[in-house]
Protein backbone atom coordinates (compact mmCIF):
# COMPACT_ATOMS: atom_id res chain seq x y z
CA UNK A 1 0.00 0.00 0.00
CA UNK A 2 1.70 3.13 -1.20
CA UNK A 3 1.55 6.45 0.86
CA UNK A 4 1.66 9.95 -0.03
CA UNK A 5 3.19 13.07 1.44
CA UNK A 6 1.58 16.19 1.90
CA UNK A 7 3.47 18.96 0.22
CA UNK A 8 5.47 21.31 2.48
CA UNK A 9 4.34 25.02 3.32
CA UNK A 10 7.41 26.83 3.69
CA UNK A 11 6.69 30.07 6.05
CA UNK A 12 9.12 32.62 6.23
CA UNK A 13 8.96 34.99 9.26
CA UNK A 14 11.15 38.60 9.06
CA UNK A 15 11.45 40.38 11.81
CA UNK A 16 9.66 37.68 14.88
CA UNK A 17 10.90 39.18 18.22
CA UNK A 18 7.74 41.58 18.26
CA UNK A 19 4.96 40.00 20.20
CA UNK A 20 2.15 39.51 17.14
CA UNK A 21 4.58 37.73 15.04
CA UNK A 22 6.55 35.81 17.40
CA UNK A 23 3.08 34.64 18.98
CA UNK A 24 2.23 33.31 15.00
CA UNK A 25 4.97 31.72 14.30
CA UNK A 26 4.99 29.73 17.91
CA UNK A 27 2.04 28.74 16.89
CA UNK A 28 3.11 27.54 13.65
CA UNK A 29 5.66 25.72 15.30
CA UNK A 30 3.30 24.11 17.47
CA UNK A 31 1.62 22.83 14.16
CA UNK A 32 4.38 22.38 12.24
CA UNK A 33 4.78 18.55 12.45
CA UNK A 34 0.43 18.04 11.53
CA UNK A 35 0.80 20.70 9.21
CA UNK A 36 3.64 20.23 7.13
CA UNK A 37 5.46 23.21 7.55
CA UNK A 38 8.86 24.31 7.22
CA UNK A 39 9.60 27.54 8.89
CA UNK A 40 12.55 29.91 8.51
CA UNK A 41 12.84 33.04 10.76
CA UNK A 42 15.12 36.35 9.19
CA UNK A 43 16.43 37.58 12.91
CA UNK A 44 19.13 40.71 13.21
CA UNK A 45 19.82 38.68 16.52
CA UNK A 46 19.22 35.61 16.54
CA UNK A 47 20.06 35.33 20.30
CA UNK A 48 17.60 37.11 21.15
CA UNK A 49 14.96 35.38 19.26
CA UNK A 50 16.16 32.11 21.17
CA UNK A 51 15.71 33.23 24.26
CA UNK A 52 12.24 34.03 23.51
CA UNK A 53 11.28 30.68 22.53
CA UNK A 54 11.15 27.31 24.99
CA UNK A 55 13.72 24.49 24.18
CA UNK A 56 11.14 22.37 22.55
CA UNK A 57 10.41 25.41 20.41
CA UNK A 58 13.99 25.62 19.25
CA UNK A 59 14.81 21.88 18.79
CA UNK A 60 12.33 22.04 16.12
CA UNK A 61 13.38 20.28 12.97
CA UNK A 62 11.00 22.58 11.29
CA UNK A 63 12.67 25.51 12.07
CA UNK A 64 15.73 27.66 10.97
CA UNK A 65 16.91 30.84 12.27
CA UNK A 66 18.85 32.68 9.90
CA UNK A 67 20.87 35.95 10.95
CA UNK A 68 20.29 38.74 8.68
CA UNK A 69 19.03 42.46 8.30
CA UNK A 70 15.25 42.81 7.00
CA UNK A 71 16.16 46.03 5.34
CA UNK A 72 19.33 44.53 3.58
CA UNK A 73 18.11 43.13 -0.04
CA UNK A 74 21.32 40.53 0.12
CA UNK A 75 20.50 39.10 3.06
CA UNK A 76 16.57 38.58 2.00
CA UNK A 77 17.28 37.07 -1.35
CA UNK A 78 19.30 33.62 0.14
CA UNK A 79 15.18 32.93 2.79
CA UNK A 80 12.74 33.73 -0.31
CA UNK A 81 13.75 29.86 -1.91
CA UNK A 82 11.47 27.30 -0.62
CA UNK A 83 14.15 24.94 1.86
CA UNK A 84 12.44 22.03 0.60
CA UNK A 85 12.41 22.64 -3.31
CA UNK A 86 15.13 24.99 -4.29
CA UNK A 87 13.03 25.67 -7.48
CA UNK A 88 10.50 27.21 -5.51
CA UNK A 89 10.16 30.22 -3.45
CA UNK A 90 8.46 29.98 0.11
CA UNK A 91 4.62 30.20 0.36
CA UNK A 92 3.79 32.93 3.30
CA UNK A 93 6.27 35.77 4.54
CA UNK A 94 5.23 37.19 7.53
CA UNK A 95 6.74 40.17 8.23
CA UNK A 96 6.48 41.94 11.90
CA UNK A 97 8.63 45.11 11.16
CA UNK A 98 8.07 47.58 13.56
CA UNK A 99 9.68 50.57 15.71
CA UNK A 100 10.52 51.52 19.46
CA UNK A 101 8.87 53.67 20.87
CA UNK A 102 10.83 56.43 21.48
CA UNK A 103 9.09 58.67 24.60
CA UNK A 104 11.41 61.10 25.41
CA UNK A 105 10.87 62.57 22.39
CA UNK A 106 7.08 61.72 21.15
CA UNK A 107 8.48 59.71 18.65
CA UNK A 108 9.99 56.31 17.73
CA UNK A 109 13.36 54.92 17.33
CA UNK A 110 13.40 54.55 13.63
CA UNK A 111 10.44 56.45 11.70
CA UNK A 112 10.99 54.49 8.33
CA UNK A 113 11.80 51.42 9.87
CA UNK A 114 8.52 49.50 8.38
CA UNK A 115 8.75 51.22 4.96
CA UNK A 116 12.67 50.52 4.31
CA UNK A 117 11.80 46.69 5.25
CA UNK A 118 9.29 46.53 2.65
CA UNK A 119 11.36 48.24 0.04
CA UNK A 120 14.09 45.75 0.76
CA UNK A 121 11.42 42.91 0.80
CA UNK A 122 9.90 44.17 -2.91
CA UNK A 123 13.68 44.73 -4.10
CA UNK A 124 15.11 41.20 -3.10
CA UNK A 125 11.42 39.83 -4.64
CA UNK A 126 12.11 41.61 -7.71
CA UNK A 127 15.58 40.40 -8.29
CA UNK A 128 14.68 36.90 -7.64
CA UNK A 129 11.85 37.06 -10.35
CA UNK A 130 13.92 38.44 -12.90
CA UNK A 131 17.32 36.15 -12.36
CA UNK A 132 17.09 33.66 -15.75
CA UNK A 133 16.98 29.84 -14.50
CA UNK A 134 15.87 30.86 -11.02
CA UNK A 135 12.43 30.69 -9.03
CA UNK A 136 10.91 33.73 -11.39
CA UNK A 137 8.22 31.80 -12.86
CA UNK A 138 7.27 29.49 -9.66
CA UNK A 139 3.81 31.09 -7.39
CA UNK A 140 4.89 34.02 -5.31
CA UNK A 141 4.62 34.26 -1.46
CA UNK A 142 1.78 35.35 -0.04
CA UNK A 143 2.60 38.66 2.24
CA UNK A 144 1.03 38.92 5.28
CA UNK A 145 2.48 42.58 7.06
CA UNK A 146 1.91 43.58 10.53
CA UNK A 147 0.65 47.30 10.61
CA UNK A 148 -1.98 49.19 13.17
CA UNK A 149 -5.31 50.41 13.46
CA UNK A 150 -5.11 54.76 12.39
CA UNK A 151 -3.60 53.95 9.39
CA UNK A 152 -6.60 54.03 7.07
CA UNK A 153 -7.09 57.38 5.07
CA UNK A 154 -11.05 56.61 5.22
CA UNK A 155 -11.94 57.01 8.37
CA UNK A 156 -11.15 56.75 11.89
CA UNK A 157 -10.05 52.73 13.03
CA UNK A 158 -10.71 54.10 17.05
CA UNK A 159 -12.67 55.87 19.20
CA UNK A 160 -11.95 59.39 20.02
CA UNK A 161 -10.81 59.05 23.31
CA UNK A 162 -7.39 57.67 22.03
CA UNK A 163 -7.09 60.36 19.76
CA UNK A 164 -4.17 62.36 21.74
CA UNK A 165 -2.44 59.39 21.99
CA UNK A 166 -2.57 58.38 18.22
CA UNK A 167 -1.74 62.33 17.51
CA UNK A 168 1.10 62.33 20.25
CA UNK A 169 3.01 59.44 20.43
CA UNK A 170 1.47 57.28 17.17
CA UNK A 171 1.71 59.79 14.64
CA UNK A 172 5.24 58.57 13.61
CA UNK A 173 4.73 55.02 13.25
CA UNK A 174 1.49 55.31 11.70
CA UNK A 175 2.76 57.46 9.18
CA UNK A 176 5.21 54.53 8.70
CA UNK A 177 2.40 52.09 8.62
CA UNK A 178 0.95 54.02 5.94
CA UNK A 179 3.86 54.29 3.84
CA UNK A 180 4.75 50.30 4.06
CA UNK A 181 1.32 49.71 2.90
CA UNK A 182 1.63 51.66 0.11
CA UNK A 183 5.15 49.97 -1.20
CA UNK A 184 2.80 46.42 -1.35
CA UNK A 185 -0.53 48.49 -2.72
CA UNK A 186 2.20 49.88 -5.41
CA UNK A 187 4.06 46.68 -6.47
CA UNK A 188 0.81 44.54 -6.10
CA UNK A 189 0.09 43.54 -9.44
CA UNK A 190 3.97 43.68 -10.77
CA UNK A 191 5.82 41.30 -7.85
CA UNK A 192 3.13 39.91 -5.77
CA UNK A 193 -0.21 38.81 -8.07
CA UNK A 194 -2.24 40.55 -5.28
CA UNK A 195 -1.34 37.87 -2.33
CA UNK A 196 -1.02 40.26 0.17
CA UNK A 197 -2.66 40.87 3.30
CA UNK A 198 -2.12 44.04 5.86
CA UNK A 199 -3.27 43.33 9.79
CA UNK A 200 -4.53 46.39 11.47
CA UNK A 201 -5.19 45.33 15.34
CA UNK A 202 -6.16 48.27 18.06
CA UNK A 203 -4.27 49.35 20.87
CA UNK A 204 -2.14 45.80 21.73
CA UNK A 205 -2.11 44.43 25.24
CA UNK A 206 -0.16 41.43 26.58
CA UNK A 207 -3.09 40.15 28.17
CA UNK A 208 -3.93 35.90 26.99
CA UNK A 209 -6.17 35.16 24.16
CA UNK A 210 -9.88 35.64 25.17
CA UNK A 211 -10.56 33.78 22.03
CA UNK A 212 -11.36 34.84 18.41
CA UNK A 213 -15.36 34.95 19.15
CA UNK A 214 -14.58 38.53 21.01
CA UNK A 215 -12.51 39.74 17.97
CA UNK A 216 -14.17 41.87 15.41
CA UNK A 217 -12.94 42.06 12.13
CA UNK A 218 -13.45 44.62 9.14
CA UNK A 219 -12.14 45.05 6.01
CA UNK A 220 -10.92 47.57 3.59
CA UNK A 221 -9.79 47.03 -0.01
CA UNK A 222 -6.38 48.89 -0.41
CA UNK A 223 -6.51 48.36 -4.05
CA UNK A 224 -9.87 50.23 -4.84
CA UNK A 225 -9.48 52.39 -1.68
CA UNK A 226 -13.06 51.16 -0.17
CA UNK A 227 -14.39 50.04 3.17
CA UNK A 228 -15.85 46.77 2.92
CA UNK A 229 -18.92 45.82 5.03
CA UNK A 230 -19.34 47.74 8.33
CA UNK A 231 -16.45 49.27 10.07
CA UNK A 232 -14.42 48.66 13.49
CA UNK A 233 -13.38 51.00 16.00
CA UNK A 234 -12.01 49.40 18.95
CA UNK A 235 -9.82 50.51 21.97
CA UNK A 236 -7.47 47.43 22.27
CA UNK A 237 -6.95 43.70 21.47
CA UNK A 238 -3.84 41.27 22.80
CA UNK A 239 -1.10 40.12 20.67
CA UNK A 240 -2.02 36.78 21.63
CA UNK A 241 -5.51 36.86 19.86
CA UNK A 242 -3.60 38.70 17.03
CA UNK A 243 -1.25 36.21 16.60
CA UNK A 244 -4.07 33.66 16.66
CA UNK A 245 -6.25 34.68 14.08
CA UNK A 246 -3.30 35.16 11.89
CA UNK A 247 -2.60 31.45 11.97
CA UNK A 248 -6.49 30.00 11.82
CA UNK A 249 -7.16 32.35 8.88
CA UNK A 250 -4.16 33.20 7.22
CA UNK A 251 -0.76 31.30 8.06
CA UNK A 252 -2.02 27.36 8.12
CA UNK A 253 -5.85 27.56 8.85
CA UNK A 254 -8.46 29.12 6.44
CA UNK A 255 -7.44 27.34 3.48
CA UNK A 256 -7.34 29.09 -0.19
CA UNK A 257 -11.10 29.86 0.10
CA UNK A 258 -11.00 31.70 3.22
CA UNK A 259 -7.56 33.56 2.28
CA UNK A 260 -8.93 35.22 -1.17
CA UNK A 261 -11.39 37.16 0.71
CA UNK A 262 -8.66 39.26 2.50
CA UNK A 263 -6.02 39.39 -0.02
CA UNK A 264 -5.30 43.44 -0.82
CA UNK A 265 -6.79 44.55 1.69
CA UNK A 266 -6.10 45.76 5.01
CA UNK A 267 -7.66 43.62 8.12
CA UNK A 268 -8.84 45.48 11.27
CA UNK A 269 -8.77 43.62 14.26
CA UNK A 270 -10.20 44.40 17.99
CA UNK A 271 -12.93 43.13 20.67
Amino acid sequence: MSTTTAPTKSILFISATGGIALSTLKRCLAASSRASLTITVLARFPTRLQGLLSPTELASPSLRIIEGNAHSTSDIIPVLTHPSNPTSLVDIIVTGIGAKPDMKNLTVDDPSVCEKGAKALMEALGKVQSTPGSSSGQEKPYIIAISAAGASTLHREYPLALYPVHALLLKAAIKDKRAMERVLIDNSDKLLDGKWTVIRPSMLTNKPEIGLEKVRVATEDLRKNQLEGEKVVGYTISREDVGKWIFERLAVGGGDEGVRKYLGRAVVLSY
